[in-house]
Parts: C-alpha cells; structure tokens; sequence
C-alpha cells in the first residue's frame, strides 16, 4: 500500500474547460494545483456549447452552476427536421432530465469558463497566464521540471496535460501523434440575437420556445439552440469540404450561406442575419495506447488525449469527466491509499475505453445526420416516426434521446465510476495468505466476525 503523503503538487497545462474543471476536481481532493496557460488573459472562444447532463452532473456538485446562474439555459424540446424543415424525430427533454435526475443545460462557452474559472480560484488553485510551456522534463528520478517561454519554472509530483489538440504534453510524450480529421466534414459557428430574429414574423415558432432544432440533410446539418440566458440563437453548421480542414480558417460569407442555399427557407434568413463566421476542423486524436509516461508522473487528459467530432456534444463534457475521474483518483493518493502510479493506472484503465466509445458514437451520431437521400434517409426517418406521437420508442437513431444511448453516454457518473474503479482495485490488491490464497474481505465476511481477535486472519496454520 501507498505511504500517507501530505502534499500532492499537481501541475495543469492549459485553462480550458477540461484543464479548470480537472483543478476543481484535483484541489478538492486536497492536492495543491498549479494551472499554466499559455494565453494572457483568460477566457474562452467560439459560442455555445451543451452541457449534457452527465456534465450538469459535475456543474452542480463543484457548485460552477451557481456563478453560472440564469447563463445556463434549459430547453423544452429537441426537432429533428428533413432539410426543407419537416419534422421527424424529436420530444420534450424532461423525459431524459427526470430519467437521469440531471438538467441538460446550453451555454456560452465565455460564461462557462468564467464560471470554472471563479470556482478554481476559490478551491485554492494558482492560475498562471501567459505561461506558454517550452520545455519538460520527466524522465529522471524526481519531480517534473516544466520551464515556460518567460523563464519560469515550475516542479510537480503530477503534471497533466490539458491543452487540447496541439499539445506540447501529448507533443512531448508522444511526438509522432498528431490529430487529423477523420473525413472532409467541418463546422462553422454563428450566434444572432434572438431580438433581430423576432423582427421576422414568418420566424416566430422556431424561437417562441426554448428549443433545440436539427436540420440534417446529405452531407451537411444545423444545429441551433438559445444561449446566454436565452438571448441568443446559436448555431452549429456542419458541411464538406474538397479538402480535409485542419486549422481554423476565415471563410467568404457568401460561401457561408451557399452550403445551404436550398435548406428550410427559415433557418436561412436567420443564417442571411450572420456578420462574420470562421470555419472550425474536427480533429481526432487517438485512440491511443497510453495516455501517460512510463513514471506515470505525466498523463494526458481531455482534447490532447482524445480530440473527437462534435455530434454527440461530448467533446467538453469528456474532459470534465476526465477532470472528475482523476480528481477522485489523486484524492486517494493524497490520503495514502494508492500510490501516484496505481492512481494514474486506474484513470488510465477506466477512461481510455469510455473515451473511445463516446469518439465512436460521435462519428456514427454525425453519419445518421448526415445520410444521403436515399433508402438509409427513408429507414432512419421512418424508425423515428413514433416521437412525433409522444412515445418513446425502445431503439430510435435519435442518439439525443435512445434509451442505450442516453443511459451509456448522458447517464455516467464520472465520480462513481472513479469510486468503483478505486474499490475495485483495491481488492484486487488486497493482501492475502500466500499458502491458502484466503483474502482479507472474505475471510472477515465467513470466519473473522466471530472469533477472537487475537485469532483473526489468517490461520491457515490451524485449517
């Protein structure tokens, strides 16, 4: 077993949604947290983003949800429409919230880091800005050296990385992976105030309600809901390009609105309202065959270790569970139950394979949305034809609302996975008489409650 240690100096490069949620997790395990971002100042781009309600989970209880306050926005009902606007799927969304006892929220992302950030900073953490890493050192005995481009320097027992897809961590331990896009499919991303579209009369019933529209068509799809305590309708537009995307780029507005130049007349005199938008690549990172050095004194969490396509909106809520988990985890470490190394082990064993399965439902949740005309698109809407009555069928290629689906991926609870991994592991490891192979646990549960103490586990002498 571990020795009790009384400090645990934890180092995270990268402020980001997973990287603040990771320090949130981490100090309130009582380790001492160390955050290192390369920006100088901090905050967060793009626009809105859905915490599902296995992040609203980890909102509620580090108490984010509170500073975050009327900024997070539920939504009444999910449509999934035909691109001319026909609705074939969808329902209300308190039958998921009140089946997983979890809200599922719409945010801005800036409010969602400014909610993390304000959290962090009151557990303790020490945030550092324009902090760009330069160098690591790992391999020798000892602590992590981490140099930053400025000239200072920083020693860890643990340092994560949490800088998403250009990663110097996963660049340092891994130099030949690199995150690609698995095809040619790309994102814009575009907020309107809600007050210019109520201007047009002919727009009132997709923003009378809170709700959450999917317009899927062939090779392409929009995605819009309100943000920013409904005060704006944002959107996700999914396309192809010639060519894979691999960086942000700027895009002519004209291409913009020529991707959907024959989608429902309504959603296009809201894209019409559009100033300015930037093209977005999705980029996957992985799988991977570890997730940390050999001295399990480095580990990568998050976008540097997972990038995934945005379908299923799990790319954010994995880093936090990825946060959550290790924070559980290190927790353990910091009492002297588990070593460093049996701790990142756990992680590791555990979220690996969960990573890799919301990566794979993502892409297939993208495939389904994205489907051709044809038969596929014909079969897909016909299976969802039963929410448009209000029932809930047993299987729907709705992935928003699927019963396997919702309870697998919307349905997890970071921290007591991280629980039962730990007890798990723990009796796995647990000591044992080494003639009789008689553990602890069972010989305390059949023969131990009864006898004397000074007779108790193990006797195998006796048998």
């Amino acid at each position: 077993m571990a020795q009790k240690q009384n400090t645990l100096r934890v180092g995270l490069v990268g402020a980001g949604i997973g990287g603040l949620a990771a320090a949130i997790a981490i100090a309130r395990a009582g380790a001492d947290v160390t955050v290192l971002e390369a920006a100088q100042e901090l905050g967060e781009i793009g626009a809105g983003i859905q915490m599902t309600p296995n992040a609203a989970r980890l909102l509620r209880a580090w108490g984010v949800d509170k500073v975050i306050g009327d900024n997070l926005v539920r939504f009444e009902e999910l449509n999934l429409r035909r691109k001319d606007g026909t609705k074939v799927g969808g329902g209300p969304t308190i039958r998921v919230e009140k089946t997983l006892g979890q809200p599922w929220w719409l945010v801005h992302r800036a409010h969602l880091h400014e909610g993390l950030v304000d959290v962090a900073r009151k557990n303790g953490c020490d945030i550092h800005i324009d902090s760009r890493v330069a160098s690591i050192s790992y391999q020798t005995p000892g602590p992590v050296q981490v140099q930053t481009e400025r000239g200072a320097t920083f020693s860890f027992d643990l340092l994560i990385g949490s800088d998403g897809v250009g990663s110097i961590v996963r660049r340092t331990l891994f130099p030949s992976v690199k995150p690609s896009p698995p095809t040619t499919n790309c994102a814009y991303r575009a907020v309107v105030p809600y007050s210019q579209i109520r201007k047009d009369p002919s727009l009132v019933e997709l923003v009378s309600k809170p709700t959450m529209e999917v317009w899927m068509a062939p090779h392409a799809y929009i995605i819009t809901y309100p943000i920013s305590a409904g005060k704006d309708f944002n959107m996700v537009l999914s396309h192809h390009r010639p060519n894979p995307v691999i960086a942000v780029e700027d895009v002519d507005m004209n291409d913009f609105r020529n991707d959907y130049r024959d989608f429902d007349p309504r959603i296009r005199k809201i894209i019409d309202m559009v100033p300015t938008a930037k093209r977005w690549p999705l980029l996957v990172t992985g799988p991977l065959d570890t997730w940390s050095s050999p001295q399990k004194n480095v580990v990568l969490m998050g976008d540097a270790a997972h990038s995934m396509v945005n379908h299923m909106a799990q790319g954010a809520a994995t880093a936090m569970e990825d946060g959550a988990f290790l924070g559980r985890v290190l927790r353990e470490t910091v009492s002297g139950r588990l070593s460093l190394a049996e701790a990142i082990t756990i992680y590791e064993k555990s979220r690996m394979p969960k990573a890799y399965f919301k990566q794979q439902v993502s892409f297939l949740n993208g495939y389904i949305w994205h489907l051709p005309e044809g038969q596929a698109a014909i079969n897909r809407d016909k299976a969802m034809e039963v929410e448009l009555k209000g029932e809930q069928p047993m299987r729907t290629p709705n992935l928003y609302v699927d019963p396997t689906t919702v309870l697998e991926v919307y349905g997890y609870d970071a921290e007591a996975d991280a629980d039962e991994a730990i007890r798990s592991f723990l009796e796995q490891h647990e000591s044992k008489d080494e003639s009789t192979g008689i553990t602890k646990k069972e010989a305390d549960k059949i023969l131990n409650w009864f006898l004397p103490e000074e007779e108790r586990f193990l006797i195998p002498s006796k048998f």
